[in-house]
C-alpha cells in the first residue's frame, strides 16, 4: 500500500506506458477520422448548470413545497405551460402567468415564477461549465463537428437564452425557434440534417433519461450526463481522443499553414494522378514537432501523412511491413509512399490510406452492449493470432531481423539504455538487471510480432466486430510472440485507479461482457496450440515495466535538474516491476479499495499455466 500511495503522487503515464522506444503513428488522434463525425450537446445540465438544483433552491427560499416546479413541468401533457414555452408557442409574460398559476394550484400558495425565470437567466446560469468547454475545443481541434440541441425559450426581450460562444458550434438547434422539443424525434433529425451526418456518426449528451433514450432509438450513441468529469471521460473513450488540456495559441491553428502547400499539392497530384482541379485539405492530428501527423483529403480520398525530422528505423520498418502485408490475411492500411526527398516537405514522410472505422482508447468500451464488447475483444485476439501465425516467407519477410535469443537481447538492450541514462542509482533496477537474465523463458517461439499490439492501435469495422486495420508497425520484427500477448493484457491486470495506466480489473468484467485474463489466455493458447499455457507470465509483466522505467529515465535525464519528481517516478515504476518479479504485483493491485477479490490473484485457478517463472 505504501508503494501505491507514493505512486498516486506521480503524473499519470497513460500514453507513455507502452510507447517505450518510438512515437507511434496514430494512437488516440487517429480516431478523429473514424466514423464519429459530430458531438451534439444539450445545454441545461450539460454546457451550463442544471436548472433542477436552481428550482430546489428557489422553492426553499420562497417557502414553496419541494418538487412543486417539477410536478408542474410533468403534468398537463404537451399543452402545459412549460412545454408550450419551450416550443415558442407563448412568450415570457404569458408563461409567467400560466405557469405561476399552475404551480400555485399544486403548492396551495402563491409561487413567484417571475423571480424563478429571472434566476434561470442570470448568475451561475450564464457561466458555461469549463470542463465541457475544454472538451468542445479539443473535439473541434480534431476536426469533429459540434452542435447544441436544446429545449430553450425566448426571454422578455425576444431573444433565446443562450449564454454560449456561438463560434464553438457548427449548428445550434433551439426548440423555441423550431416549434419542436425533445424528445420529439423530428428535432433530432433536424439537427443531424443540418450537421450533414447520419445518426450513427453522432454522439449525443443530455442530462435527462427520456431525451437520451430518444437519441438511442434513432441510432445515435448517447451519454446521460450526471457527473461532468465522468461523462467527459466516457465521451473521450467513445471518440478515442483526449478531451482536456487544450491550450489556445499558435499550435491550435490549422497545420495547413505550417506545410508548404504548393509543394505538397504538386507532389500529391503526381503520386496520386490527381487533376489540377482537385483541392488538398489538411487537418491537424498531432501537435508533435518531431513526429507530425496530418489527415489529408483530396480527390475523394482520405490519407494519413506522418512527417519526421529524419528517417528513422521505425519509419523504414513500418513502410516495409505495410508493403509486405498488403494483400495478406492481416488487415493493414494501404501504404502509398515513403518520401525521403527534402525538397517536398523539408523532412521525410510516410503517406498511406486512411482506414475508416471505430477506434477506442478506453478498454471498458463505454457505450457498447456486453455482447458487443466481448465480440470486439475476441476479434482483437483473432487478429493477434493471425499475426503470430503468418508465414513470413509468403510475404517476403523471411530475412526480417530474426534474433537467436530475442528476450535475452531485449533485456541486454534495455539494460544498456538504462546505464546510458542512469542518474542516481535505482535499487529496484539493479535487482531487475540481475534477476531478468536469470529468469528468461526457457522455451521461446519466434514469429512475426507487432511490438505495440493494443486496443488503441486497432481500427474496427463501423458496425461489425471485425478489425479492419492494425496500425503502428514501427516496432515490429521477428521475436517472442508472448511479448505481444502480455502487452495487450496489461489493462486486465490493473485497476481503474492505477496511477500508471487506467485498467479494468475492478470494473466488473463479467457484467461488462469483457473476457477475463483467463479467457483471453485460453482463447490464445487454444488458437495457437499451446498446451503448456503461459508459464512465464510474471516475467513478461516485470520486463514491460523494467523497459518503461529505463525509457522514462532516459527521457527525463535532460530535464531532471531540479525536478526530483521525474527521478522518483522512474524509481516507482521499477519498484512495481520488482513487485511483479517477486509475484507481489497482483497482491498489491487487488489490495486496492475497489479490487474485486482482495488478497487473491486475478489468475487464481490458472496458476500452473499463468504464473511460476522459476521464481
Amino acid at each position: 500500500m505504501m508503494l501505491m500511495k507514493k505512486m498516486r503522487t506521480a503524473a499519470r503515464l497513460r500514453s507513455q506506458l507502452w510507447s517505450l522506444k518510438m512515437p507511434s503513428l496514430c494512437h488516440r488522434s487517429f480516431a478523429a477520422i473514424s466514423t464519429y463525425k459530430a458531438v451534439i450537446f444539450d445545454m441545461y445540465g450539460v454546457l451550463i448548470p442544471s436548472p433542477v438544483k436552481l428550482a430546489t433552491v428557489f422553492e426553499q427560499q420562497n417557502s414553496v413545497p419541494l418538487g412543486t416546479l417539477g410536478r408542474a413541468i410533468r403534468t398537463g401533457g404537451e399543452l402545459n405551460a412549460w412545454k408550450r414555452f419551450m416550443r415558442g408557442e407563448i412568450g415570457a409574460e404569458e408563461f409567467v402567468e400560466a405557469f405561476g398559476r399552475q404551480c400555485s394550484e399544486i403548492a396551495g400558495c402563491p409561487v413567484p415564477i417571475g423571480s424563478f425565470l429571472s434566476d434561470l437567466t442570470s448568475g451561475p446560469m450564464t457561466r458555461p461549465l469549463p470542463v465541457m468547454m475544454k472538451a468542445i475545443l479539443c473535439a473541434r481541434s480534431r476536426g469533429l463537428k459540434t452542435a447544441v440541441l436544446s429545449n430553450n425559450f425566448f426571454q422578455l426581450n425576444g431573444d433565446p437564452f443562450l449564454p454560449l460562444d456561438h463560434s464553438l458550434f457548427d449548428v445550434i438547434v433551439e426548440s423555441c425557434r423550431e416549434g419542436l422539443s425533445k424528445p420529439d424525434p423530428r428535432i433530432y433529425h433536424l439537427c443531424l440534417n443540418r450537421l450533414g451526418v447520419s445518426a450513427h456518426e453522432a454522439v449525443f449528451l443530455d442530462d435527462l433519461e427520456l431525451n437520451v433514450k430518444a437519441a438511442v432509438q434513432l441510432g445515435m450513441h448517447a451519454i446521460k450526463v450526471g457527473d461532468l468529469a465522468v461523462s467527459v471521460k466516457e465521451l473521450e473513450g467513445m471518440l478515442g481522443i483526449p478531451l482536456s488540456g487544450f491550450v489556445p495559441g499558435p499550435d491550435s491553428a490549422p497545420w495547413a499553414t505550417k506545410l508548404p502547400m504548393d509543394r505538397l499539392t504538386q507532389y500529391l497530384r503526381k503520386a496520386l494522378h490527381l487533376s489540377d482541379e482537385d483541392p488538398v485539405a489538411v487537418q491537424q492530428l498531432s501537435p508533435s514537432q518531431s513526429n507530425s501527423l496530418y489527415h489529408l483529403t483530396t480527390g475523394g480520398r482520405h490519407l494519413l501523412l506522418r512527417k519526421q525530422q529524419k528517417t528513422s528505423r521505425a519509419m523504414e520498418t513500418e513502410y516495409r511491413m505495410l508493403k509486405s502485408l498488403n494483400g495478406s490475411s492481416i488487415p493493414v492500411p494501404e501504404i502509398i509512399d515513403l518520401c525521403e526527398d527534402p525538397s517536398v516537405l523539408g523532412a521525410p514522410f510516410l503517406l498511406m490510406e486512411v482506414c475508416l472505422g471505430r477506434m477506442f482508447s478506453d478498454h471498458s468500451l463505454p457505450g457498447l452492449t456486453p455482447g458487443d464488447r466481448r465480440a470486439l475483444y475476441q476479434a482483437m485476439q483473432h487478429t493477434l493470432c493471425q499475426i503470430h501465425c503468418l508465414d513470413t516467407r509468403v510475404v517476403g519477410l523471411e530475412d526480417y531481423d530474426e534474433p537467436v535469443d530475442y528476450m535475452g537481447l531485449q533485456v541486454r538492450w534495455w539494460t544498456q539504455q538504462y546505464r546510458d541514462s542512469e542518474t542516481p542509482p535505482i535499487p529496484a533496477m539493479e535487482r531487475l538487471i540481475q534477476w531478468l537474465p536469470l529468469h528468461l523463458p526457457k522455451h521461446q517461439r519466434t514469429t512475426l510480432i507487432h511490438g505495440s499490439f493494443r486496443l488503441e492501435n486497432l481500427v474496427f469495422h463501423a458496425e461489425k466486430p471485425e478489425v479492419v486495420a492494425v496500425m503502428d508497425w514501427g516496432r515490429s520484427r521477428l521475436g517472442d510472440p508472448l511479448i505481444d500477448l502480455t502487452f495487450s493484457c496489461m489493462g486486465h491486470c490493473l485497476p481503474q485507479d492505477n496511477p500508471l495506466l487506467t485498467g479494468i480489473s475492478d470494473r466488473g468484467l463479467v457484467q461488462l461482457g469483457i473476457p477475463t485474463v483467463e479467457e483471453v489466455m485460453g482463447q490464445y493458447c487454444s488458437s495457437m496450440g499451446l498446451e503448456e499455457g503461459i508459464p512465464d507470465w510474471n516475467f513478461y509483466m516485470a520486463f514491460h515495466l523494467f523497459c518503461l522505467a529505463a525509457s522514462h529515465q532516459g527521457e527525463s535525464k535532460s530535464t531532471i535538474a531540479g525536478q526530483t519528481g521525474s527521478g522518483r517516478l522512474a524509481e516507482q515504476v521499477a519498484d512495481l516491476a520488482w513487485d511483479f518479479a517477486t509475484k507481489e504485483g497482483f497482491r498489491i493491485f487487488n489490495a486496492m479499495p475497489r479490487a474485486p477479490h482482495a488478497g487473491t490473484s486475478p489468475l487464481k485457478g490458472k496458476r500452473s499455466k499463468i504464473t511460476g517463472a522459476g521464481l
